[in-house]
């Protein structure tokens, strides 16, 4: 009533998957690392179905398909930098877990692969590879109806180090600046200066094009953030200044930011600005410091955390929380207040 098959990966990992098929119950199937826990579940489901107990019917799709189908479905709903970072993480998936049906992967095979890859990658990147697969299952349960639970509900993350504020000092951010002005991307510090006065993530500012500027308003639109939601933003100051002269020049779907190099449109950026980085001696610091630098300022000048949190998209003040210790003087002033109030 039980055949057990032997399977060998690419990676050169055997396992074994059991089918037991008995009249009048739907066929159990299940994939093992050892062949003596695959004998062993083929005796535990024999035993069960002498019992008559009642089994839920196994999918007969793998995670391989799932994945296809989600490239095909989801991904073309999300923005391109997400694309490209999910792309990754789904074709590890599909080396380490494809070849398995979907109701045969379970809590043990995701933990076999999360403590994996907490030995080579940050607990930062284990978390989005995680949070990726556990997308791929719940849209396979709530979309597709293939399977009726998400096996990473009953796996646990590894704990997230406190979250890194890096913004530029005055000093720095004159020399990063400078060094902007001189890059060989002539586009690079419009770039950079938009980015201070706007907070807008990488993905944000390379999609802008002239119909999201309006020069009379004075604002700029990002029709979808990397929260999922639309965006009006204020244009002011230098940033005002170089993106309307910029899109005086250019048609209604030029990008202000458009490409030049041979690489795509983000890495033509992020080699001129990481090499501005390095001629200005600022150590530590990417490109999305500078969303950082701008609500650190923002908090140090005395903008109530809500107002930074709504400028930056972000989905709950808690998420904005992170700059709270940079108004420590605007606390001080307000004690001070309540001070003067009790000692009068």
């Amino acid at each position: 009533m039980a055949t057990i098959n032997a399977h060998t990966s690419k990676t050169g990992q055997t396992t074994y998957r059991v089918r037991v098929q008995k009249k009048g119950y739907p066929t159990q199937t299940a994939t093992f690392p050892s062949l003596r826990e695959a004998r062993r579940w083929a005796t535990m489901i024999e035993g069960q179905i002498a019992e008559g107990r009642h089994f839920p019917q196994k999918s007969t799709h793998t995670l391989s398909e799932l994945i296809i189908r989600y490239i095909a479905d989801v991904m073309p709903h999300k923005t391109s930098t997400n694309q490209r970072r999910e792309g990754f993480i789904l074709r590890y998936w599909d080396r380490e877990l494809g070849h398995r049906l979907l109701s045969d992967i379970h809590p043990v095979h995701i933990i076999e692969c999360r403590d994996r890859l907490r030995k080579a990658r940050a607990s930062g990147t284990v978390h989005r590879h995680l949070a990726v697969l556990s997308h791929l299952f719940t849209t396979a349960l709530r979309e597709y109806m293939w399977i009726d639970q998400n096996p990473c509900t009953r796996v646990s993350r590894p704990p997230l180090p406190p979250g890194r504020v890096r913004f530029l000092t005055d000093d720095e951010r004159s020399r990063l600046l400078q060094e902007c002005q001189r890059s060989g991307n002539k586009y690079l510090y419009g770039l950079v200066v938009a980015a201070l006065y706007t907070g807008l993530r990488q993905g944000s500012l390379l999609s802008l094009t002239k119909k999201d500027v309006d020069s009379t308003a004075r604002t700029l639109t990002i029709e979808r953030t990397k929260n999922k939601t639309r965006l009006v933003l204020p244009l002011l100051g230098e940033a005002y200044a170089l993106i309307t002269e910029r899109v005086a020049h250019i048609s209604e779907h030029e990008y202000i930011f458009p490409n030049t190099g041979d690489h795509n449109r983000w890495e033509s950026y992020r080699h001129a600005f990481n090499y501005a980085v390095k001629r200005a001696k600022i150590p530590a610091f990417t490109f999305h410091c500078l969303r950082h630098s701008t609500a650190s300022y923002l908090v140090q000048a005395g903008i109530p955390l809500y107002v930074v949190s709504q400028i930056l998209s972000h989905k709950s003040v808690a998420t904005t929380q992170r700059y709270a210790h940079l108004a420590t003087e605007n606390l001080k002033d307000a004690l001070e207040t309540l001070s003067q109030r009790l000692s009068s």
